[in-house]
């Protein structure tokens, strides 16, 4: 791995994605949904901008951030109590202390105060594993960036009542939401295969909500030791489902019912192991290989134009994957994967 090819590469898939944003998806029922600046898709690609930003320094990177701006001014989604609609205010918070506009905070600070005026369960607002990326690092965020410690213990005690509710100790895997859960009241879903169905980018985001989470959270704060433990577990089961190319399939536990690479879920899990082994919490000789495995794997993943492919589309479970597949969340999560790549290369 060489980190001037990787930033360049980073680079190129940043160029293309910005200039090709997907206008809309399609839904189960056949109908278009169009994409707000604010939707989740966009929120994490931007995220993910702002993180090439801080680590490269590169101005590109703020100009297209800054126009990101433009069209949200800076609100969160629309919907209350809604993650997906809180991964924007992640694209935002390194650029907070550039505007010098303590306003522009507010926004994010009334749709939260509107759930810690109302607690809920966090099984009941964070019922899905995409959510734990989705909202708890913002929270964080804004936590440090106000330092206002009732952001972040509102966050705390949500996310482990989450985390309680997807955790699977048979296979020490996250469940993607209720449907896939075994109860008395359900039949079970299962894989072809008879294995439980444990969704690959699900999972990986669970791996990298933590170290988004603990940029935020004070060395201190009485559950960081707990965060880190489940990171390291978590990174010691995902990495027995990689596959011999260096990709992880749709389906950790079926990966033979869905052959075709992945390049999200891999990205995700690159970028939550890198970073594992920059902090030193995992072991650089058992992971650095993985990682550079799968690092070289992605980089097959982009066209000559710049379009990086093999995303799965919008979903909540396994499904089947092209080339020819891109959205921009796909790009965001190769953008992470890099970004925290060339860390270990310093």
């Amino acid at each position: 791995m060489n980190k001037e090819h990787i930033q360049d590469l980073m680079k190129k898939v940043y160029q293309w994605q910005h200039t090709n944003r997907t206008r809309f998806v399609i839904r189960s029922t056949g109908k278009k949904r169009f994409l707000r600046a604010t939707d989740w898709e966009r929120g994490v690609f931007w995220l993910s901008v702002a993180d090439a930003w801080k680590e490269t320094n590169d101005q590109d990177y703020l100009d297209g951030l800054m126009d990101y701006t433009l069209n949200t001014g800076f609100r969160p989604g629309h919907l209350p109590r809604f993650a997906d609609d809180h991964v924007c205010i992640q694209a935002y918070l390194p650029l907070y202390p550039l505007m010098d506009t303590p306003e522009i905070i507010e926004y994010a600070t009334n749709a939260f105060d509107i759930m810690i005026n109302d607690p809920k369960n966090g099984r009941n607002d964070w019922w899905w594993c995409d959510s734990l990326f989705m909202a708890p690092p913002a929270f964080a965020g804004i936590s440090a960036i106000t330092d206002d410690k009732k952001y972040i213990d509102y966050m705390d005690t949500a996310f482990w009542d989450a985390v309680d509710n997807l955790y699977d100790p048979e296979t020490g895997l996250y469940y993607r939401d209720h449907r896939y859960i075994p109860n008395d009241e359900q039949t079970e879903l299962r894989e072809k295969n008879g294995e439980k169905i444990f969704w690959s980018r699900g999972i990986g985001w669970v791996l990298t909500a933590i170290p988004r989470i603990l940029e935020h959270m004070p060395q201190d704060y009485p559950t960081r030791g707990q965060y880190i433990a489940m990171f390291t577990a978590l990174a010691e089961e995902v990495i027995k489902y990689q596959q011999e190319d260096g990709f992880w399939r749709t389906s950790l536990l079926d990966p033979e019912n869905y052959p075709s690479p992945e390049s999200s879920a891999t990205s995700l899990f690159v970028c939550g192991l890198a970073w594992g082994v920059e902090k030193g919490l995992l072991d650089k000789s058992i992971y650095l290989p993985i990682i550079t495995k799968s690092w070289e794997a992605l980089e097959t993943c982009v066209h000559d134009n710049g379009m990086i492919g093999w995303v799965q589309l919008p979903a909540y479970n396994p499904r089947d994957v092209e080339f020819e597949h891109n959205i921009d969340y796909g790009a965001g999560a190769f953008l992470l994967a890099a970004t925290q790549v060339m860390k270990i290369l310093k």
